[in-house]
């Protein structure tokens, strides 16, 4: 396409260029042509009269210099000069030039040179162009020539079309050299800029190959055109992406496996020993115990990845209410009151208004409150602190739980929302499937918000927001900060 482009720009550029350059030049040689049949219309005039003939023996300056001049005209321009009076008759002493110029004497037609003598002798000057089927194009020039007053006769100065042509053919050349030098250095511009676009392209559609293979390392060399290297560095960003997610898989698949084969294998270690007798019929209820524990994880589990699956497709639908987030807060912090006190716990609630309504789904707000508080729980030692705050900037509810347990390490802190990934492994003591903070993300993701882990400080903070279910109000000085101790009693 580049090359048909480039052919068509130059040919048509090309013969612009020759017919703009044919057209000056040839209105140029006739323009001096014009002039010199002027000069040589005013030495006739001053040489002879109606009758040419009593001048033809004379050797006077003024003829010798008018037969001078019609013999450069001739050499100069290859043109043939005809001097004649109103009677048609010619000049003899311009013989010499007919002679030397036989072909083009030849071709002029007598009807054509009577036509434009009767034209001229009315006092005209004629510039015309005389078709001759054997010659071809006769550019023919015509003045009157005048003494006292009177037309006594015309001035012909006829050139061959072939002639002109002849002389410009060398300008014809240098104008298609140069549109050919032209040609040559687009051509290699285009394959060198083709070339640019078609060799990244080609590394990146093998890249795409291997990548439909399986081989998700591939990747393209940011390099070309401006265009090429956008679509290497999306290629590059996909390939990152998808490597990611394979190895996500993979790791979902390895962790899937093993938490389903500790308590798979747990079950039928202890249901095989009640079998074939090696537990004592005494400890069955202790054994049947643990089984039934590892067949709530084993449940829990399950559900969860149940869950993640149907977020993930979208399947659950929200349903958006606009409900107190402070009271789902506190109905959380009841259900769980037997662990607080097991723990000697010191809660602090702070909550900026009274009531604080959102807009949002409080079944699952009430699962991401649910598993934040289980992990500041489980991670807090005996007598700590657990702090659960709500505010409202502009439109936003923000929601923070803090406990002043041992601080998340830096190195775990980019992936404790990635699945089954379980931070500080030590502190878990086997327990929890690693998929609640994904659980939690999925959902304030589905609201339009977001849930993070807050850096520095003491202890653990996690803060997600959500939309107000109100617009904002001016803070009443009489609303004060509520805290409860142990003994879930408001202070």
């Amino acid at each position: 396409m580049f090359l048909a482009i480039i052919v068509a720009v130059v040919f048509i550029g090309a013969a612009f260029s020759i017919a703009a350059i044919r057209g000056n030049m040839t209105a140029s040689r006739m323009e001096s042509l014009l002039v010199q049949a002027r000069e040589i219309a005013f030495l006739a005039s001053r040489v002879g009269d109606s009758t040419l003939s009593d001048y033809l023996n004379i050797d006077t300056p003024t003829m010798s210099y008018l037969q001078w001049k019609a013999q450069t005209v001739f050499e100069d321009y290859g043109a043939y000069i005809l001097i004649v009076d109103r009677n048609g008759r010619v000049m003899d002493n311009m013989m010499t030039t007919m002679q030397k110029n036989p072909d083009t004497v030849q071709s002029l037609s007598a009807s054509d040179v009577a036509d434009v003598l009767r034209e001229v002798l009315t006092g005209k000057e004629i510039q015309t162009r005389i078709i001759n089927a054997q010659s071809g194009v006769i550019f023919t020039v015509a003045v009157p020539w005048v003494q006292a007053g009177r037309v006594l006769g015309a001035v012909f100065i006829h050139t061959s079309a072939q002639l002109i042509e002849a002389e410009y053919r060398g300008i014809m050349l240098q104008v298609m050299l140069g549109f050919s030098l032209a040609f040559i250095l687009a051509l290699l511009s285009a394959a060198f800029y083709t070339r640019a676009i078609v060799k990244p392209l080609t590394v990146i559609t093998r890249a795409a190959e291997a990548m439909s293979r399986g081989d998700f390392k591939q990747k393209a060399q940011v390099v070309g055109v401006d265009e090429v290297r956008q679509l290497a560095g999306a290629f590059n960003v996909m390939s990152e992406k998808l490597e990611q997610v394979e190895e996500n898989r993979r790791d979902f698949v390895a962790n899937v496996s093993h938490e389903l084969r500790s308590p798979v294998t747990s079950i039928h270690g202890f249901v095989e020993g009640m079998l074939d007798g090696t537990i004592p019929q005494e400890d069955h209820k202790r054994y049947l115990e643990i089984v039934n524990d590892e067949t709530l994880r084993l449940k829990s589990l399950i559900q969860d990845l149940l869950q993640l699956s149907r977020l993930d497709k979208g399947v659950d639908k929200l349903h958006l209410t606009v409900y107190d987030i402070n009271e789902s807060i506190r109905r959380v912090l009841i259900g769980r009151m037997p662990d607080i006190e097991e723990k000697k716990l010191n809660v602090h609630l702070e909550f900026e208004r009274e009531p604080c309504l959102v807009h949002a789904d409080q079944d699952r707000i009430t699962q991401v409150l649910h598993n934040l508080v289980d992990n500041a729980l489980k991670f807090v030692a005996e007598q700590g602190n657990l702090t659960i705050c709500t505010f409202m900037v502009h439109d936003i509810v923000s929601v923070s739980v803090c406990n002043d347990g041992p601080p998340i390490l830096e190195a775990d802190q980019p992936h404790i929302f990635d699945r089954f990934y379980k931070a500080d492994k030590a502190h878990t003591s086997g327990k929890g499937t690693g998929l609640g903070l994904s659980i939690c993300k999925q959902i304030v993701e589905m609201h339009g918000q977001t849930i993070r882990l807050l850096p520095g400080g003491e202890g653990v903070t996690f803060l997600f927001t959500l939309k107000a279910g109100e617009p904002p109000a001016r803070r009443d000085p009489g609303q004060g900060k509520e805290r409860t101790g142990t003994d879930g009693e408001s202070v």
